[in-house]
């Protein structure tokens, strides 16, 4: 059985200014093969350094399976934009702390999806 190479789901705090002057905090989720570039694609798109603040691994299926599931739970939650294109960012109404909770929750059901030191 050939063994898929690692995968890993992260979730990323940001807060912007928005054009009321408010302060808003969002969490970002996804899925790379490369923690390093993934950071980097960030970096390059909002111009400051960016830090994941949580991250699991495992075998590609489990970590896709992972997102989906969240996509799903937090279908109502996720921002939507230009286009009502859904984003992968969950609207500040749901505290990063409850997020975290839920996904490892969901990663207790997955053999084999362990969190990542960072």
């Amino acid at each position: 059985m050939q063994v898929s190479k690692p995968y890993y789901f992260y979730l990323w705090v940001h807060r912007f200014v928005d054009d009321q002057d408010q302060i808003i905090t969002r969490t970002c989720f996804g899925i790379t093969k490369n923690v390093d570039d993934r950071r980097n694609g960030y970096e390059g798109h909002v111009g400051h350094t960016v830090q994941f603040a949580r991250v699991w691994s495992g075998p590609e299926r489990l970590i896709r399976e992972l997102e989906t599931r969240v996509k799903t739970d937090f279908t109502e939650y996720l921002v939507r934009g230009h286009r009502n294109f859904q984003y992968e960012w969950i609207k500040e109404d749901i505290k990063f702390d409850d997020i975290v909770k839920y996904v490892e929750w969901e990663v207790g059901n997955f053999i084999g999806v362990e969190p990542v030191e960072l």
